[in-house]
């Protein structure tokens, strides 16, 4: 029992003090201790099973939410795994960025350690750091052995019927490429050949340096090309297929005297995706005039027609692709597995002469010449088809050629019994209709075999020429094998021939 005690006057010690201050604060803990469980004696613990209840479904809720989560995972993954997650603006950046890539690349290439500088891709080359100067270096032999069969001599009976002889009619290297950029090619192709692959001077059968072809090349646009120097002008297809994708041994006789050959020129190109155009500018055709009357016999072709008198010359020809890509038509044959094709062509040519005519008397004064061809080319992945018809007419260029009507047509054709063996047959008909010059005759059958050891790089060729008409002096070409006889069936020719070509 506590009892308080007066403090006015009265002085407590200290122990008193301490009782009195442990007291107050036990008091104080048991009544807040009283007030908390007259708080706490309404409640009631909880049921275990609504507790349960409750972290069901949080569960629930969780696993929903993973499965959805899973979901969009499983699809994110499809779609990082499917070859058209790019849409087409996407390649286009990729595209835009790789092309980049590429171009920095090329200004950073120096002449060590580029194995892009020089080397071999479809020939040998050599390319400047930047890219702007590119030279591609080949080359071209052509060796044949030929022995004819002539039945009734030109001159005399006391002849041997048969020849035979080896000889080469083509070895070439050829320089091409670019300078100063992509916008200016050039090519040239010089070597050893016959001087006179035409019969025109005389001089048949001399072996002599030639320069085939030499031109550089602008490109304006994207589809047009300006080409100026020396080159087979755009006339007939057999003149603008090289000498190295023909089928046979050697062109037609057609083509040597009706196909215009080479001159130096300026021609105008232009190409779409199905079709193109080539008008050019020249010195006039070689091929159909007799050199010797022009006098020409001392210089190595392609002469000027006619050398100063030619007034003007102009060639004109249009292609239409209807299948295929233009690349194949480079070439005659077509072989097992490439892409079938069809091409179209029609051209014109007209060449008039000047005053100043060589002959002071009994000249005319404004000779014309003038043709026209139509050809048709198919490929049959592993076949081929190769028909023309081609017509000429020449007026007023000599006394003795007052007018003269030229026509002819040839087909060829090519089928593959391996993969590397071809056989072919080519007829070719036709020729001049004054009996002077040895009016139409000519009727040639070739039949022949091309075995493609490396493609046309290295190739073997073997035909046989029958002679149904007559070979007259204006179409012979001791170049190709075939000489004058004056009787039909009177002639027959076998040419075999190596090919290199790289």
């Amino acid at each position: 029992m506590w009892y308080p005690l007066p403090l006015k006057g009265l002085r407590m010690d200290r122990s008193t003090k301490q009782w009195n201050a442990l007291a107050f604060a036990t008091l104080s803990v048991f009544a807040n201790l009283a007030i908390v469980c007259a708080d706490y004696s309404d409640l009631k613990p909880a049921p275990i099973q609504s507790q349960l209840d409750a972290l069901h479904g949080q569960l629930d809720s969780a696993q929903r939410a993973n499965a959805a989560v899973r979901i969009e995972l499983e699809e994110t993954k499809s779609a990082l795994h499917d070859d058209n997650w790019l849409n087409q603006q996407r390649a286009a950046e990729i595209t835009v960025l790789v092309q980049d890539v590429l171009e920095d690349t090329d200004t950073r290439l120096t002449l060590q350690g580029d194995p892009a500088m020089m080397g071999w891709s479809g020939g040998f080359h050599l390319n400047s750091a930047d890219g702007r100067f590119r030279l591609n270096i080949g080359g071209l032999m052509q060796s044949q052995a030929m022995a004819r069969w002539v039945g009734v001599a030109t001159v005399d009976d006391d002849h041997d019927q048969w020849r035979y002889g080896f000889g080469t009619s083509r070895a070439a290297l050829t320089f091409g490429g670019n300078a100063f950029g992509r916008g200016l090619a050039y090519y040239f192709e010089m070597g050893w050949g016959r001087g006179d692959p035409y019969n025109l001077t005389g001089t048949t059968t001399a072996f002599t340096a030639r320069l085939w072809d030499a031109w550089v090349k602008f490109r304006p646009t994207s589809n047009s090309e300006i080409k100026i120097g020396q080159f087979m002008l755009p006339f007939s297809r057999e003149s603008l297929v090289r000498p190295e994708y023909q089928l046979a041994v050697f062109p037609s006789l057609l083509e040597y005297r009706m196909g215009l050959e080479r001159t130096a020129a300026i021609e105008l190109n232009i190409k779409s995706e199905t079709s193109r155009f080539a008008l050019a500018v020249s010195n006039g055709s070689p091929a159909v005039f007799n050199a010797p009357i022009w006098g020409a016999l001392d210089a190595v072709p392609p002469w000027p027609a006619l050398e100063k008198d030619t007034l003007y010359a102009i060639t004109m020809r249009h292609e239409w692709k209807l299948l295929g890509g233009w690349e194949q038509f480079k070439q005659f044959t077509s072989p097992p597995g490439s892409e079938r094709g069809i091409l179209l062509g029609l051209a014109g040519h007209r060449q008039n002469t000047e005053r100043d005519f060589p002959f002071a008397i009994g000249g005319f004064a404004d000779g014309v010449f003038w043709g026209v061809t139509g050809d048709v080319t198919l490929q049959y992945d592993g076949a081929s088809l190769y028909g023309a018809v081609i017509y000429e007419r020449v007026t007023d260029f000599a006394p003795q050629l007052k007018k003269l009507n030229m026509f002819a047509y040839l087909i060829q054709g090519s089928t593959y019994i391996t993969n590397q063996t071809e056989l072919f047959a080519r007829y070719e008909a036709g020729g001049p209709d004054e009996p002077a010059v040895g009016g139409d005759q000519l009727q040639i059958l070739t039949l022949g075999v091309n075995h493609y050891v490396d493609g046309q790089d290295l190739k073997f060729t073997a035909d046989i020429g029958f002679s149904f008409g007559e070979v007259s002096r204006f179409m012979e070409n001791t170049e190709a094998g075939w000489v004058v006889d004056r009787e039909r069936r009177n002639q027959l020719l076998l040419r075999t021939q190596v090919q290199l070509l790289f």
